[in-house]
C-alpha cells in the first residue's frame, strides 16, 4: 500500500513573529524595532517613498493578467524586512538542503528507475496521470546526474513557531531577481542599520551557482531562456542576466543542428553549452512536447539527451511540484534518502483512494480543495483551489460528485494560519499574515541556501491574498550573523593581466531587431509630438487662430497626420481630433498607443540598455504623462504636455549620442531612427509643398517649427522664407541633423561599421543600397529641379520614401532575417 503520512490538526490561532507570548518584542527584531522607533513618521515615509521611486525608476514590475489581459503592476515593497535569527535560519537551512536533495532525488527516480512506484511508497497515478510528465525523458539522466539546479520551497510559520511547507518549485523556479532587487533597495534605504545588524550578503550564493552550472557545460555561451517580454516576471529574467552575465534569450534565438544548441547572433551561429531556464518544461521543445509552444526551441530534447547543452533545471521538475506528491513526501524522503523530513509538508490528502475521499470530506471545512496536479500557489490566477468552507450547496455535490468519478485529480490540503509580519501600510504599522520563499542552488560542494529569501506579505488577514498574483506585498529577509561577514562582490577581482577588448560577445538578432524598432518608435512619437505641439500653437489666442486659412491647413495637416474621415475645418473638429490623438488610449493612431509601442520595445531590450536610459523612456512613456480624452480640453495643459514628451525624446536621443558605445547597440537604435526620421522629413516637405489656401510663408515656417530647424533658417535667411531654401536645409544639408541627406549619410557610416564587424558579405547589399539610394537623392542640380517644378519635387519625395523603406528591408534582410516579427505600426509609411 502506497505509504501516505495521515495529517494531524493543529490549533488556528497566529504566530506574531514580533513579539513573544508575554508581548516584548523578539531579540532578532529588537536593533529594528529600535531604530524604526526613533524614526519620526515622516521620516519613515521619506524612507518608503524613496524606495517606491527607485523601484520605479528602476523598472520593476510584476505583470498582472486576468481575463481581460490585465495590466503590468509595479512591484510592490514594504521597507520593512523581515528578520530571521540565525539560530533559527540554520535550521530553515538544513531543512530546506535536505528539500532540495529530495527533489532531485524524486526526479531522478521518477524518469529513471522508479523504485517508489515499484516498492509501494508512490501510487503510479501521481507520477503517469501527471500531464507534465515528459515520456521522451525517461531513462535519461542528466549531467552529473543533476535534475535540479535551482530549487524553491514557500514555508509558512504555524502557530507554535515551527515552520511548515506550503509548496515548493523545482522547474521553472521564480523570485530569486526579486529578491535580489528587494535587498539591492532596503539596503539602501537603511544602509547603516544593515551594516550594523551584520546581516548576510548574497554575492557568494550567486556565484557558487553560476560557476558550477558552467563547469557541467565546459565550453560555449551561457544563456538565460525567458519566455518573453510578456511574461508576468520578466523584468526578473533581464535582471539576473545582467547580474550573472548570461545573453537573455528567446525561443526564437536559438536554434538546434545536428543535435546541438545555437544562438542567432550577427556574426552568425554561437554555439549554446548552459540555459538557465525560465521556460516550463512542456513548453520548451514544440517537436516533442507541446506542439502549440511558440516559446521553446525545436528539437531541444535531442540535444538534451545528446549531452551536448546543460539546462538548469533539467526538463520534467513539474512533476515534483504536484501537491498530490505532498501527501507521500514523508515516505519518499524515508525510501531515498533514509532520513525524516526536517520540515514537514501542508497536510494533505490525495482522493484517488477510498479512504482519501472519505477522509477528505470529513476534513473540508477546515481545508482547500484543489487539483492535485495543480501547483500555482494557491488562488492565485487560474489556481483551482477553492475554500472548503465557502462552497456552496450546489458546488459541494458537485464536488462530491467529481471525488467520486475523478477523485484521483483532486486533493485537500488543510489550512495552516501563517505566522503575522508587521509592515507599514498606509501610513502606519500594523500585522498581516507572510510566508517566507526559500532559494536554493546546486554548487560543487552540494546545495547552497541564499541567506535571505522573499517575504510575501496578505495586503489583508486572508490566506488569499498571499500570493504576489493577488497584489501581496514583498518584503527583504535578513539573517543578521554573529560571524564574519562576506565582502565577496559578483564584480570580478583579479591579479592576472587581462587582454584589453573593444567590443564583447555578438548579440542576438532578435535584440538587435527590437533596438532598430526603438529608434524608429521612438523618432515616429518624437514627430508626431511636435506636429502636435505645433498645431496645439497655431491655435491658442494671439497665433492666428481665428484665420480661416490658418484653421483649414491646421485641420488638413492634421488629417494628413493620421487619415481617416474628411476633416470638417472647424474648431469643434480640431479639437475633437487633438483631444484624440492626444488622450484616447484606444486609438491605434495616437500618442498613448505609440508611446506605448516605445515602452514595450524597450522592454523588450531591457537588458540592453543602460539603467539611465530605461529610467528616461519610463518617463517618457508614463500613461499619467498625456491629458485623458475625458476631459475638457486644454491648450495650456496639452502643451505642457507635449513640451515633456519633446523634453524626454530628446533627452533619451542625449542617451543614446553619449553614453552608448558605438557597438551593435548603438548602430541599430541610431539606424532605426535616420530611417524613421527620414520618412517624417519626406511626408513634411510634401505638406508645405503641396497647394493650400494658406500662404507660402506660413506653410514654411510651421514645417520649421516642426523639424526644429527655426534659427538655423533664421540665422541663414533672417525672415525672409522661400521654398529653395527649406528645401536645402530640410532635404541635402549635409550639416543639419534634421535634414535627409544626414540621415542617409548617418546610416552609411553606420551600415559600414556592421559590414566590419559582421561575417564578409553579410551587410554589403544594405550598404550598397544606401550608396546608391544617396547617389540619386543628392544629385548634382537637384534643388534647381525640385523647387521650379512641384512634379519633379513629389517624384523626388516618392524616391526617398521608396528608397527608405527599401533601406530598412534590406537592413532587415541582412540582419534579422531570423527575427522577423509583426509590429504593430511597422507598415511602411506613404508620403
Amino acid at each position: 500500500m502506497s505509504r501516505e503520512k495521515k495529517p494531524v490538526e493543529k490549533s488556528q490561532h497566529r504566530y506574531d513573529e514580533l513579539r513573544d507570548g508575554a508581548g516584548e518584542v523578539r531579540e532578532v527584531w529588537k536593533p529594528l524595532a529600535e531604530a524604526v522607533a526613533k524614526m519620526s513618521p515622516a521620516e519613515y515615509t521619506r524612507r518608503h517613498n524613496a524606495a517606491q521611486r527607485m523601484l520605479s525608476d528602476n523598472g520593476v514590475t510584476y505583470n498582472v493578467y486576468d481575463e481581460n489581459e490585465g495590466q503590468a503592476r509595479r512591484w510592490r515593497l514594504d521597507i520593512l524586512p523581515f528578520v530571521i535569527a540565525e539560530d533559527e535560519w540554520a535550521k530553515i537551512e538544513a531543512g530546506v538542503i535536505q528539500r532540495a536533495r529530495l527533489a532531485n532525488a524524486l526526479a531522478a527516480d521518477i524518469y529513471g528507475p522508479q523504485r517508489l512506484i515499484t516498492e509501494g511508497y508512490l501510487p503510479p497515478h501521481i507520477v503517469y496521470g501527471h500531464p507534465q510528465f515528459l515520456r521522451p525523458l525517461v531513462g535519461f539522466e542528466p549531467p552529473g546526474g543533476v535534475f535540479v539546479h535551482s530549487y524553491s520551497v514557500d514555508l509558512s510559520r504555524r502557530p507554535d513557531g515551527s515552520w511548515t511547507v506550503m509548496a515548493s518549485r523545482a522547474d521553472a523556479v521564480s523570485g530569486i531577481g526579486y529578491a535580489l532587487e528587494n535587498r539591492i533597495v532596503v539596503g539602501q534605504i537603511f544602509a547603516d542599520l544593515f551594516t550594523d545588524m551584520r546581516v548576510q550578503r548574497l554575492a557568494e550564493f550567486f556565484q557558487a551557482h553560476r560557476e558550477a552550472v558552467q563547469a557541467l557545460a565546459g565550453e560555449g555561451r551561457a544563456v538565460l531562456l525567458s519566455p518573453g517580454p510578456h511574461n508576468e516576471a520578466y523584468f526578473e529574467h533581464a535582471f539576473l542576466a545582467h547580474y550573472l552575465d548570461l545573453t537573455l534569450v528567446e525561443g526564437d534565438d536559438l536554434v538546434v543542428h545536428d543535435d546541438h544548441v545555437f544562438l542567432k547572433t550577427l556574426r552568425g551561429l554561437d554555439q549554446v553549452s548552459v540555459i538557465f531556464r525560465r521556460v516550463d518544461s512542456d513548453f520548451c521543445d514544440p517537436l516533442e512536447l507541446r506542439g502549440d509552444s511558440a516559446l521553446g526551441v525545436p528539437g531541444l530534447l535531442q540535444a538534451v539527451r545528446a549531452k551536448n547543452v546543460v539546462l538548469a533545471n533539467a526538463l520534467g521538475g513539474s512533476v515534483v511540484e504536484s501537491p498530490a506528491l505532498d501527501a507521500y513526501m514523508h515516505g519518499a524522503a524515508e525510501a531515498l534518502l533514509g532520513e525524516e523530513l526536517l520540515i514537514p509538508d501542508i497536510p494533505t490528502i490525495w482522493c484517488g483512494t477510498e479512504w482519501g475521499r472519505e477522509e477528505a470530506l470529513s476534513r473540508l471545512e477546515h481545508g482547500v480543495v484543489r487539483g492535485a496536479f495543480d501547483s500555482r500557489p494557491l488562488f492565485s490566477r487560474r489556481s483551482t483551489a477553492k475554500l472548503g468552507r465557502e462552497l456552496t450547496p450546489v458546488e459541494l455535490r458537485a464536488l462530491k460528485a467529481r471525488l467520486a468519478r475523478r477523485g484521483a485529480t483532486m486533493v485537500t490540503q488543510d489550512i495552516v494560519p501563517p505566522g503575522n509580519a508587521p509592515i507599514f501600510s498606509d501610513g502606519a504599522f500594523t500585522t498581516k499574515p507572510v510566508t517566507l520563499r526559500v532559494f536554493a542552488a546546486w554548487t560543487k560542494n552540494g546545495y547552497q541556501i541564499m541567506p535571505g529569501g522573499l517575504a510575501r506579505v496578505s495586503d489583508d488577514d486572508s490566506i488569499k491574498s498571499l500570493s504576489l498574483q493577488s497584489g501581496a506585498l514583498s518584503k527583504d529577509v535578513w539573517i543578521p550573523s554573529t560571524g564574519p561577514i562576506s565582502t565577496f562582490s559578483l564584480l570580478r577581482q583579479t591579479k592576472e593581466n587581462v587582454a584589453i577588448q573593444r567590443t564583447g560577445n555578438s548579440p542576438p538578432s532578435r535584440a538587435m531587431d527590437n533596438l532598430f524598432w526603438l529608434g524608429r518608435y521612438s523618432e515616429r512619437a518624437d514627430d508626431l509630438g511636435r506636429i502636435l505641439r505645433t498645431i496645439v500653437q497655431r491655435r491658442g489666442e494671439g497665433s492666428g487662430s481665428g484665420d480661416g486659412a490658418m484653421q483649414v491647413y491646421l485641420c488638413d495637416l492634421l488629417q494628413a497626420v493620421v487619415p481617416g474621415k474628411l476633416p470638417r475645418h472647424d474648431a469643434p473638429w480640431l479639437v475633437a481630433r487633438l483631444r484624440t490623438l492626444l488622450g484616447d488610449r484606444a486609438s491605434p493612431d495616437g500618442l498613448p498607443q505609440l508611446l506605448s509601442r516605445v515602452r514595450r520595445t524597450a522592454w523588450s531590450a531591457r537588458d540592453r540598455l543602460s539603467l539611465e536610459t530605461w529610467q528616461t523612456i519610463y518617463l517618457m512613456t508614463e500613461p499619467d504623462m498625456l491629458p485623458s480624452s475625458g476631459q475638457i480640453f486644454g491648450s495650456a495643459e496639452a502643451l505642457t504636455c507635449l513640451d515633456r514628451l519633446v523634453r524626454h525624446g530628446a533627452a533619451f536621443a542625449g542617451h543614446c549620442a553619449e553614453n552608448m558605445t558605438r557597438g551593435p547597440n548603438w548602430l541599430f537604435t541610431d539606424l532605426g531612427r535616420r530611417v524613421e526620421r527620414c520618412l517624417h522629413l519626406a511626408w513634411l516637405v510634401g505638406q508645405v509643398a503641396a497647394p493650400t489656401v494658406l500662404i507660402e510663408s506660413e506653410r514654411l515656417r510651421i514645417a520649421l517649427e516642426i523639424s526644429s530647424s527655426v534659427m538655423t533658417y533664421r540665422s541663414r535667411y533672417l525672415n525672409t522664407y522661400h521654398l529653395a531654401p527649406l528645401l536645402d536645409l530640410l532635404l541635402l544639408d549635409d550639416s543639419n541633423p534634421r535634414s535627409v541627406t544626414f540621415q542617409l549619410a548617418a546610416a552609411e557610416r553606420a551600415l559600414e561599421e556592421l559590414e566590419r564587424i559582421t561575417p564578409k558579405g553579410q551587410g554589403t547589399a544594405a550598404v550598397l543600397y544606401v550608396r546608391a539610394l544617396r547617389k540619386t537623392t543628392e544629385a548634382d542640380g537637384i534643388l534647381m529641379k525640385i523647387a521650379a517644378d512641384p512634379a519633379a519635387l513629389r517624384a523626388h519625395l516618392e524616391r526617398v520614401v521608396a528608397g527608405v523603406s527599401g533601406l530598412s528591408d534590406a537592413i532587415t534582410d541582412a540582419y534579422f532575417r531570423h527575427a522577423i516579427r509583426h509590429r504593430t505600426g511597422s507598415e511602411k509609411r506613404e508620403d
